[in-house]
């Protein structure tokens, strides 16, 4: 499975950023991005850069960041109560170039062992694994959407829920 880190702080500055126009040869992925900085009170001041449109938090809102590696997959905002899950609105697209240099070389390499056949044995074996390589990466986008949901949703339990309980209890 994945190992989730948080990184819980106050919002110094955010920074949305637009990138340049798309060449005709590039792929569109999102043509925004924000540079969030995030103070955790000692003194340690860190900056993430999120691919997306969407930026839930405000200068001197108390947030939580999900984080697998040095990627931002989820934010909490305890200050407007809202969460949000990048894996889930951002998604990276399920065939990439590589996919395409893999069946290139796959069908090269079958019309130079066996020459025509090799070309109808390599057309449908191409098939089969773009449509493997897909379904797998979907498979693990939905896996991965999940589970930040339930982390997200156990933040939110952490620290909004289980303190306004205990508030109330005394």
């Amino acid at each position: 499975m994945w190992r989730f880190t948080t990184y819980t702080g106050t919002v110094i500055e955010v920074q949305r950023y637009i990138n340049k126009p798309m060449c005709w040869h590039e792929r569109p992925v999102c043509n925004e991005r924000r540079e969030l900085w995030v103070s955790n009170g000692t003194g340690d001041q860190r900056k993430w850069v999120i691919h997306s449109k969407l930026m839930p938090a405000r200068r001197d809102h108390q947030v939580t960041l999900l984080l697998v590696g040095p990627w931002v997959i989820g934010l909490f905002n305890a200050t407007a109560h809202t969460s949000v899950n990048y894996v889930r609105e951002d998604p990276q697209f399920l065939l990439r170039g590589m996919d395409a240099l893999v069946v290139l070389a796959l069908m090269a390499a079958a019309c130079a062992l066996l020459g025509w056949l090799g070309l109808i044995l390599a057309l449908p074996c191409s098939s089969a694994y773009l449509v493997a390589v897909a379904m797998f990466r979907a498979m693990h986008r939905w896996r991965m959407a999940r589970v930040v949901d339930e982390a997200l949703n156990e933040l939110e339990l952490m620290l909004v829920v289980r303190p306004m309980r205990q508030a109330g209890r005394q």
